[in-house]
């Protein structure tokens, strides 16, 4: 095991350095300001994330406003296009008569017909009121810190039961170094030193497992 630490990569050791840019300027951080600079840095990705899909809503929810008006109005609305003599002027006559942004007159103008079907009447109109509970829920979301934090917690925790496995390997403070001694094995030795002077060292077990003719034990004679 000493073997395998000492000459593969078994065991690691390593320095850690936590430098970081913070505010456009390079810091060194604790662990402790490391997690709260990143909270901080999820807490920025959620909340604009949030407005971005706020601000989509919205203009998709104005859209379908305008769509709900003219299918209420159906009637008149096709009448007011029919009557108008250019796209242009149907666009401002939808403006002044229904109180319509240009925005809204133009989705009017650009609407298939396959639209004012029953069906996608109803589509549309279902598609307004989900809008409306995720604009309020993005409203409320912005308002609200904890509510941040909570999505922090939950993106986490998804990412964790995705991606998280157990520990394969241990890291600890400090690892002891291994030296020349600890290569070598603990188990008995027999030492033996020859009339000519010669010093050798075998295992004991060298002595006791020899078989069929060997020179062990008999061989310290």
């Amino acid at each position: 095991i000493n073997k395998l630490y000492k000459m593969t990569r078994l065991e690691s050791t390593f320095g850690v350095i936590f430098l970081a840019i913070v505010n456009n300027r390079p810091e060194m951080l604790n662990l402790k300001e490391i997690l709260e600079y990143f909270i901080l840095h999820r807490k920025e990705i959620v909340v604009r994330r949030t407005r971005y899909d706020l601000n989509k809503a919205e203009e998709r929810a104005h859209i379908l406003e305008g769509l709900k008006i003219a299918l209420e109005n159906l009637d008149d609305v096709v009448a007011l296009i029919r009557n108008s003599a250019s796209p242009a002027e149907a666009k401002e006559e939808l403006i002044k008569r229904f109180e319509l942004t240009a925005v809204q007159a133009q989705a009017i103008l650009d609407m298939r017909l396959q639209r004012l079907t029953g069906l996608e009447r109803e589509k549309i109109v279902e598609e307004y009121k989900n809008l409306l509970q995720d604009i309020a829920r993005f409203k409320e979301i912005l308002a609200n810190e904890r509510l941040v934090l909570n999505i922090i917690k939950n993106e986490l925790t998804d990412i964790q039961k995705e991606f998280g496995d157990g520990r394969y390997t241990e890291i600890v403070e400090k690892t002891q170094e291994i030296t020349v001694e600890d290569m070598i094995v603990e188990e008995d030795m027999v030492v033996t030193v020859s009339t000519r002077g010669y010093i050798k060292r075998n295992p004991i077990t060298l002595y006791s497992n020899q078989r069929r003719g060997g020179k062990g034990k008999t061989a310290m004679g």
